[in-house]
């Protein structure tokens, strides 16, 4: 009676780790699906805005040329801020390490 016993908690401890291994992979394949969702809510995100401004400027009669250099400069100035931001926090980080270096070696020392 006991050997049938180990039998049976063997086969239902096999067929447990199955059913872990299958959820593992559905879980991964909900992850793989999840991420084209992302791009593709992103992409008509950005379309509506384009088709947004796009009506805007033809309302307002801007000419093309206009539009294209507004477009370049406020991309530009985003993009300048974006590094004036990147080099304010890596000289704080810089400034934070020294700060931290220079109190052990006073608490050392």
């Amino acid at each position: 009676m006991l050997l049938y016993e180990t039998k049976m908690t063997d086969l239902s401890d096999a067929a447990e780790e199955k059913k872990v291994m299958i959820m593992r992979n559905e879980k991964e394949r909900m992850k793989q699906n999840d991420a084209p969702a992302g791009i593709n809510i992103k992409l008509c995100l950005r379309v509506a805005l384009l088709a947004l401004c796009a009506w805007f400027f033809y309302k307002i009669g801007a000419s093309a040329i206009c539009v294209i250099g507004v477009y370049i400069l406020l991309r530009s100035v985003l993009k300048i801020i974006r590094l004036s931001v990147s080099i304010f926090f890596s000289i704080l980080s810089v400034m934070v390490l020294m700060t931290i270096l220079s109190l052990i070696l006073v608490l050392i020392f």
